[in-house]
């Protein structure tokens, strides 16, 4: 049951601080019930949102969302901008009748293992499990996964009844609530924000592991869309590839939200989710997006381009450039850069 009218504005905002994919705020702060409000109103500014109890007393620069309920157990439901919104454990998530916009977090160990055993089936054979393609279920901290190896001040940070501050719910300690003004301005590793999740170190060797866990996650999104659990669509990277040499590689891993090819029954499209642009592609055209993608920079997949298909160099470069410019893709990030970074943390 929800509660208060319906408030679009924050109802978005939720949404975007559950994912971590903010789009019209900054920084997030969450004052779970009991949690000291103060330092927390005093730390943000006009570019922030503080979420607090419906009964805190609170005077601060930042935009305030009310809630209801609590939001750190599972089975809690936060009753917010006249919606209902039930937290789950991943790993029970596809196990539960879903009433309404529910939350997934990894929470523990054990969630954080399904939704890698998850991962890696999709990567291997294309099937994207329930908890990932139902449209009603939202993974927590989902942005973390585009890059968990960059660092940078965190964009979300929980209050706990005890005062303990953390990058995010399911991040590590960072201090007490005195020290927030502090914590939104210190550098952290991105993983950080799932720390309290599993020892640090099998975290950061899995992270390692995996450089396309948020490529995962964007293709589980387009599988929702395009119905693929139905279909006979294959998306390149999950169970096919558009490259027949695909293990030679060059170098590279797919950025996260860079445009997805898509086999059909009658084809190869290019579809982009940040546009919601689709395209078909002629063969060649589908071999040079998915070369430049796989390729740390145009150098390498055109070098990689002018061998394969058999061109001059200059050609290769023209094509690489022509899909950068028209096409929106671009060259991959070099996998060794998190490899080195997860196995020193």
């Amino acid at each position: 049951m929800t509660r208060g009218a319906v408030d679009a504005r924050d109802a978005r905002i939720v949404g975007e601080w559950i994912t971590g994919r903010h789009a019209s705020l900054r920084r997030a702060v969450f004052c779970a019930p009991g949690a000291p409000v103060e330092p927390a109103a005093a730390a943000v500014t006009v570019d922030d949102v503080l979420l607090v109890p419906s009964d805190a007393a609170v005077e601060t620069a930042a935009h305030v969302v009310r809630f209801d309920g609590a939001f750190d157990e599972v089975g809690d439901v936060l009753h917010v901008a006249g919606y209902a919104v039930e937290l789950q454990h991943y790993a029970a998530a596809a196990y539960v009748e879903l009433v309404g916009p529910t939350a997934m977090r990894f929470l523990d160990a054990d969630g954080w293992r399904a939704f890698l055993a998850d991962a890696d089936l999709a990567r291997a054979s294309g099937v994207f499990t329930s908890p990932m393609i139902d449209p009603r279920l939202r993974l927590a901290d989902a942005d973390v996964l585009d890059d968990p190896f960059a660092s940078a001040p965190p964009r979300a940070v929980h209050v706990h009844a005890d005062g303990r501050l953390t990058a995010g719910a399911q991040g590590g300690a960072i201090g007490v609530a005195d020290d927030l003004a502090g914590a939104l301005v210190s550098p952290r590793y991105r993983w950080e924000a799932l720390a309290g999740i599993a020892v640090p170190a099998d975290l950061t060797s899995d992270l390692a592991a995996r450089p396309w866990l948020g490529r995962f996650v964007h293709a589980a999104e387009l599988a929702a869309i395009l119905g693929l659990a139905a279909s006979d669509l294959c998306i390149d990277g999950f169970g096919w590839s558009a490259l027949p040499d695909a293990g030679e590689g060059g170098g590279g891993v797919v950025r996260a939200d860079d445009p997805f090819l898509v086999r059909t029954p009658d084809g190869v499209l290019l579809i982009d989710l940040r546009t919601r642009r689709r395209q078909r592609l002629p063969e060649r055209t589908v071999r040079v997006v998915a070369t430049l993608q796989a390729s740390t920079d145009v150098a390498v997949a055109a070098d990689r381009l002018a061998r394969t298909e058999r061109l001059s160099a200059e050609a290769a470069r023209a094509l690489c450039a022509e899909a950068e410019r028209l096409l929106g893709v671009r060259p991959g990030v070099p996998a060794a850069d998190s490899a080195a970074v997860g196995a020193g943390a």
